[in-house]
C-alpha cells in the first residue's frame, strides 16, 4: 500500500493579518476593499493542498498547521497609562490587539496549533512605534523558521508550506535544511501586488530554487 504524504502549513500570522487588512493586497481583490478580507480557513487549507497535489502528482493529507504571531498582553490598568513614564495606550492600538486576537482564534478553531502565538507584555516605548506602524516583530520570523525546519527534518517525506511575505526567512531555512528545494513551498501574495511601503526584504523568492512553484493567494 503506497505511503500517504502530508502537507504541513506554517503561517506567519502577523504578515497574513496585515495583507487581510482593509485596502491591503487581499482586501483590494474584493468588491469591498475598505473592509478586512475574511479567510475561509477550510478553503484556504484545501487550496494549498490541491496546489501541492497538482505540482507533486501525489495524493496528500492535511498534516500539522501552526499559526505564528505576536499578540500583546494589555495590562489591566492600561487606561491609566498617562503619566510621563507610561505612554497612554490608544484605542487604535487596542483595536489592533483585539482584531489580531480574533484572527488568531479563527485559525486555532479550525485546528491550527497555538504553540507559536507569542504574548509579550506591551512596553511604553513600543506604543509610538505601534501608532506609526513602524514596530517590527522579529521574534515571529525566527519562530516560524524554527518550527518549519524542525518539522521538515522530522518529516522529510512530507511537504511543508510557508505562508509569508518575507523572503528574508528563506536563507535561514536553506542553511538549516539544505534539502528545502524538494518539499518546501512558499504561499504568498503576488510580488507585483506587495505594498511598496513594506518591501523591506533583501531577497526575492526568485533568488531561490524550489521544485514546487509558489502559491499566490490572489
Amino acid at each position: 500500500m503506497p505511503q500517504i504524504h502530508k502537507i504541513h502549513i506554517f503561517i506567519d500570522g502577523t504578515w497574513l493579518f496585515r495583507v487581510c487588512s482593509p485596502h491591503s493586497a487581499l482586501a483590494n481583490k474584493t468588491e469591498s476593499p475598505k473592509y478586512p478580507f475574511v479567510i475561509d480557513w477550510d478553503k484556504f487549507n484545501m487550496a494549498i493542498k490541491e496546489h501541492v497535489e497538482q505540482s507533486s502528482q501525489q495524493s496528500l493529507e492535511l498534516g500539522e498547521g501552526v499559526f505564528v504571531t505576536s499578540i500583546f498582553s494589555l495590562p489591566e490598568d492600561s487606561d491609566n497609562w498617562s503619566n510621563c513614564s507610561q505612554v497612554k495606550i490608544t484605542e487604535k492600538t487596542k483595536r489592533v490587539v483585539y482584531a489580531k486576537e480574533r484572527f488568531a482564534k479563527a485559525a486555532v478553531d479550525v485546528g491550527y496549533s497555538d504553540i507559536g502565538i507569542l504574548r509579550p507584555k506591551i512596553k511604553d516605548w513600543m506604543i509610538p512605534k505601534l501608532e506609526k506602524g513602524s514596530y517590527r516583530e522579529k521574534q515571529v520570523d525566527t519562530t516560524v523558521v524554527a518550527l518549519l525546519v524542525k518539522s521538515a527534518i522530522t518529516h522529510p517525506q512530507d511537504y511543508h508550506a510557508l505562508v509569508t511575505g518575507d523572503a528574508d526567512m528563506i536563507p535561514a531555512i536553506t542553511t538549516a535544511f539544505p534539502e528545502y528545494t524538494k518539499n518546501i513551498l512558499v504561499v504568498s501574495t503576488h510580488p507585483d501586488e506587495l505594498d511598496a511601503k513594506r518591501r523591506q526584504s533583501s531577497f526575492s523568492y526568485l533568488d531561490f530554487s524550489f521544485d514546487l512553484p509558489p502559491f499566490f493567494l490572489q
